[in-house]
């Protein structure tokens, strides 16, 4: 009797585990749902650099074209109403172009020596520094010749990402609920607890950027948008 008992007793214990096995599977079961938020916000800072270019046969007399044109811009950059904390002077470069040009492919002698310099306007006007850039038509008239570069547009940046975050984020949990939510009444289970969630990657594009095509910060652009795509598992339970 003892062997047929202690079958017994391993077949009762083997339909348990196996049962139970089968409980725990139908236990994991979980969906993964994402969840969307998108704000518009503003950019709170703006640089800005303004290059300006002299030649000339005598590099004593373009470089004091230069600072004469340094002078210029930095009157501009004061008259749109900036200080002089947030003008910034950039390295001025010499280049002859006689140095490494062929007898016969030298420039005329009054493009010898070629002077660049420039400032960086660093500001959280950034409705100034746009309007400002669209008044450089007012440099050349002075005689600045600017850089190879102009128009150079401005560039603005969202600085505030912080400050967003926490509420960015429990939007888009509370937007990933309602589809796993969703999800589940339409399987006729119900929503568990969360098993794994992933925060996603903050998205800063141009304003008018959408889906998930959208390329990086658009920095010719003040107005912005933050996007995050937030992953969460659901368990669902019948």
């Amino acid at each position: 009797m003892l062997p047929g008992l202690l079958i017994g007793i391993g077949l009762a214990a083997g339909g348990w585990f196996i049962g139970n096995g089968f409980y725990r599977a139908r236990a994991q079961r979980y969906v993964t749902v994402k969840g969307l938020v998108e704000r518009d916000v503003r950019a709170d800072l703006a640089l800005w650099s303004i290059s300006y270019t002299a030649a000339g046969a005598d590099l004593n007399a373009a470089n004091d074209q230069l600072v004469q044109d340094q002078k210029t811009v930095s009157a501009f950059a004061q008259a749109h109403g900036f200080a002089p904390g947030e003008i910034a002077v950039q390295p001025t470069t010499v280049t002859d172009t006689y140095a490494n040009a062929a007898q016969n492919s030298r420039p005329d002698a009054d493009q010898r020596y070629v002077v660049k310099g420039g400032l960086q306007i660093r500001s959280i006007k950034v409705d100034r520094v746009s309007q400002a850039s669209q008044d450089t038509g007012d440099l050349i008239k002075q005689g600045v010749a600017l850089g190879e570069n102009y128009p150079q547009a401005p560039q603005y940046f969202f600085t505030q990402l912080n400050a967003i975050r926490p509420a960015m984020l429990a939007a888009a949990t509370l937007s990933a609920r309602g589809v796993a939510t969703q999800f589940a009444a339409d399987s006729h289970s119900r929503l568990g607890p969360i098993r794994r969630a992933n925060q996603g990657v903050f998205q800063i594009t141009g304003r008018d950027a959408s889906g998930d095509n959208a390329n990086g910060d658009d920095q010719s652009s003040i107005d912005k948008k933050v996007r995050l795509v937030s992953t969460v598992d659901y368990y669902l339970i019948d």
